[in-house]
């Protein structure tokens, strides 16, 4: 893989050499699709269309090269030039998967979902494009609202694939946008079995048992999420929220600081901190995060408030006011 690489990029030297010196070349197709593939893996589209321009030239009429092409044009948000690429080629070429695939692609982007999920569910396909086929399909059943189509297909692509973070969060998100809190129980139960060290997972299985109040379970679910990795803050902010749920504010407190201490605290979990640290009458220190909160975050409401309650537990009733209506002028444009 290593050699092939160093091959690829003495490839793109070679062509970068050739246009700014104008020196007349030739490159095989393959050449070709690598250079063009290379530029849009590293989001240099200026360099991809001038390779496309010479592949095209050279190779007008080979579909892989027009594929590309019809690509850089989606990426340019030109999708009915793209889509008439495809058309032109599929008329001698109506079996090729590569093309059928683009044109499903390209009937998701003009929202005809539908009729690209049509084309996907006959499409003949080798191991290549299995992750992309899949991964439309999903999507297409996603914005149909079809969830138990979308649930079966993104439980395929994850157990292939266990370290993908964002099919994790679409399998979940479509358990959730169906209620089926149980079912995302039970799946990610299953998952972790063979998936120990998911902290995604387990943070993810934290957040459903959080929203139907088991908060035990939650609390479990994120400890172990921590144990995966130390550095895990998102579990670090949820173990604040259950404790806080389960009015062990001191236990809140710590966890809330930790995140603090990793420097990846949000003005929310600064907030919900400042909050533990009033419960437990510790008006000073909760003071403090409330007026980093506003630093780093003027338009925060919440802490605005929470200063007025603080000066008028002082009798400081003027500056009270002053941060009372500073948040009111904040809802007043958000509302």
């Amino acid at each position: 893989m290593r050699d092939e690489n160093k091959n690829i990029l003495n490839v793109v030297i070679k062509f970068e050499s050739i246009i700014r010196t104008n020196e007349s070349f030739f490159f095989d197709v393959d050449d070709f699709e690598d250079i063009i593939l290379y530029y849009f893996n590293d989001a240099n589209y200026s360099l991809a269309e001038k390779a496309l321009f010479y592949a095209l030239k050279l190779y007008p009429h080979n579909i892989n090269i027009n594929i590309l092409n019809s690509e850089l044009l989606i990426i340019n948000n030109q999708i009915i030039k793209a889509d008439i690429i495809i058309d032109e080629f599929l008329i001698k070429n109506d079996n090729n998967p590569d093309l059928l695939f683009q044109k499903a692609k390209i009937l998701n982007l003009k929202k005809e979902y539908l009729k690209s999920n049509l084309i996907l569910k006959d499409l003949e396909y080798d191991s290549a494009l299995e992750f992309f086929v899949t991964d439309l399909k999903l999507k297409n059943h996603m914005i149909l609202e079809e969830y138990k189509s979308a649930i079966k297909i993104a439980k395929k692509i994850i157990y292939q694939y266990p370290d993908d973070k964002i099919i994790l969060d679409k399998l979940i998100s479509c358990y959730k946008l169906s209620s089926n809190f149980e079912g995302a129980i039970s799946f990610l139960n299953k998952f972790l079995n063979k998936n120990p060290y998911s902290k995604y997972a387990w943070f993810e299985l934290g957040k459903i048992y959080f929203s139907q109040k088991k908060f035990k379970e939650s609390k479990t679910s994120h400890e172990f999420a921590t144990i995966c990795d130390d550095s895990f803050s998102a579990s670090y902010v949820e173990l604040g929220k259950v404790h806080e749920k389960m009015e062990n504010f001191k236990r809140a407190i710590y966890y809330y600081k930790i995140v603090h201490s990793q420097k990846s605290s949000s003005p929310f979990s600064m907030y919900r901190l400042s909050r533990c640290l009033e419960k437990i009458g510790d008006y000073e220190s909760s003071i403090k995060y409330l007026n980093e909160i506003v630093e780093i975050d003027p338009l925060y409401e919440k802490a605005w408030i929470s200063i007025a309650k603080y000066h008028l537990r002082k009798n400081d009733h003027d500056k009270a006011i002053e941060n009372l209506n500073m948040a009111l002028s904040i809802i007043s444009k958000n509302y």
